[in-house]
């Protein structure tokens, strides 16, 4: 078996889990629900490939310049220009499977349950499409009033974010109104569902680590009636040869109930670099019965493993304040929003002193949702600038609706990019089509759109009209414990 393909068998705690899941979804003496998707798509797109010219045969001494064409230049004076340019167009085809399952096997409290998914058909230009087969989750659970036992391959959301890892967790609840919850087992790469010695995280970065890792960690938090919550995280992940630290990390978040305004206070601290990454504090509360308002500071700070070198060059970090009111009216079945942002970041103490490059941005927008009887609408505008590129841009969608579940729609977008360093400016136009019907267990929905693309600084590419097309079909099967089907007569 290939390496990117037997990864989540080579763990003990995911063998038995996936023994187990074997031997009791065929035999479930209570029941099983779940669902089976396939999705499929295809899009055009025009690759960028950098060219250049020496210095001294584009014309002027600034840092930007314009070739002959028109096209706009990032010159090194005494060096080369250099610009990016579109390919050829490349039609490309994506395909996805995937399975979600539960099973009871009754036994009170026994449960299993299963996440897979396939891109078998994708073309490899597509990112991780050479990963044909990948397990996001496989777990088996035992769930009581006081505590739950999971063990296998288990997807965790949390103060430090969303992974999973294989192992096992213990969770205990019964000093109600707290609990506590260890884990700890095989650590994987982040959003990959594969450990970090996989060929997916070298091919990436030619300084990848040759072993994988293992994770521990533990969480605690509780309610304190109608006055807050919270929780606090720590995690530490290390090599599996035990010979340096991955990560260790410390979240925490907390929330105040004052009459109608919810307080909301968050932070991650990486204990490896002594650096707080994140710190948020966000207030919402109600101006009148139709009116609120959602103010909100944050620091942020990337965060890298220390496996990479890129946490190596003192990444640079922002503060943020963003402010947003909302409006609405139930009877008219129209809700508003509006609002903006300001961000300023570090001082990076790297370039020249009367460098032009901005340390700051800011973003505004607003957006309206309407729903009268079938029919609905939405629309929304955004203007953003910043270090590095410029976005305006909005879009319209109207429909109507058939049923709960079935729908058909039409929508429109117009979006200009400035100074972007690979695209520069561009002016997409688009319009498109969507909707969705179900029947029974089976729910389809699929989409179209034309988008024609104007690269404003790059004249020699012209003009292009690229199609984006997609496409899903779902069906869900089987019924929960206790649950009599209606075609017997009976209901929920």
């Amino acid at each position: 078996m290939s390496d990117r393909h037997g990864v989540w068998f080579r763990s003990p705690a995911s063998l038995a889990t996936l023994m187990l899941l074997a031997f009791t979804l065929p035999a479930l003496g209570q029941g099983v629900r779940g669902e089976v998707r396939v999705s499929s798509g295809f899009l055009e797109a025009r690759p960028l490939v950098r060219d250049s010219l020496a210095d001294a045969d584009v014309p002027g001494t600034a840092v930007r310049r314009r070739l002959p064409d028109g096209t706009v230049a990032t010159c090194i004076l005494g060096n080369f220009c250099r610009w990016f340019r579109a390919d050829e167009v490349e039609e490309i085809f994506v395909t996805t499977q995937e399975l979600l399952a539960t099973g009871w096997t009754g036994i009170q409290g026994l449960s299993t349950r299963v996440h897979l998914r396939g891109r078998y058909g994708s073309d490899e230009f597509w990112p991780q499409s050479t990963q044909e087969f990948e397990t996001v989750s496989a777990y088996a659970d035992y769930d009581r009033s006081d505590f739950r036992v999971r063990a296998g391959r288990q997807f965790r959301t949390d103060g430090l974010g969303y992974y999973n890892f294989d192992g096992a967790s213990f969770l205990w609840r019964g000093w109600n109104p707290w609990w506590i919850e260890v884990y700890g087992g095989w650590s994987l790469a982040r959003g990959l569902n594969a450990s970090r010695s996989d060929d997916l995280v070298s091919r990436a970065d030619v300084l990848a680590p040759d072993v994988g890792g293992l994770i521990f960690g533990a969480e605690a938090g509780g309610r304190l009636g109608r006055i807050g919550s919270g929780s606090v995280s720590y995690q530490r992940e290390i090599r599996t040869d035990r010979l340096a630290l991955i990560t260790e990390r410390l979240a925490f978040d907390a929330r105040a109930f004052l009459n109608r305004t919810v307080v909301e206070l968050s932070g991650e601290y990486d204990w490896a670099y002594n650096q707080l990454n994140e710190l948020r504090l966000r207030v919402n509360t109600p101006i009148t019965s139709r009116l609120e308002v959602v103010a909100e500071a944050r620091h942020h700070s990337p965060f890298f493993e220390l496996w990479t070198i890129w946490g190596a060059f003192s990444p640079v970090g922002f503060n943020e304040g963003r402010l947003t009111l909302a409006w609405s009216k139930p009877d008219l079945g129209l809700g508003i929003q509006g609002g903006g942002a300001y961000r300023d970041y570090d001082e990076t103490n790297a370039g020249p002193a009367n460098s032009t490059i901005r340390d700051d941005g800011w973003r505004a927008f607003a957006n309206a949702n309407w729903r009268g009887g079938p029919w609905f609408a939405s629309g929304g505008y955004r203007a953003e600038a910043g270090f590095g590129a410029a976005r305006f841009g909005g879009d319209l969608r109207a429909g109507r609706f058939f049923g709960d579940e079935s729908y058909v729609a039409l929508r429109g977008s117009r979006t200009q990019t400035f100074g972007e360093f690979r695209l520069n400016e561009q002016l997409i136009s688009g319009v498109g089509i969507d909707g969705a019907v179900q029947i029974g267990e089976f729910s389809f929905n699929a989409g179209a759109a034309v988008y024609e693309i104007d690269a404003r600084e790059r004249p020699v590419d012209g003009k292009w009209t690229q199609a984006r097309v997609y496409s899903s079909l779902s069906y869900r099967f089987g019924i929960e414990p206790g649950v009599v089907s209606r075609v017997a007569g009976g209901g929920r």
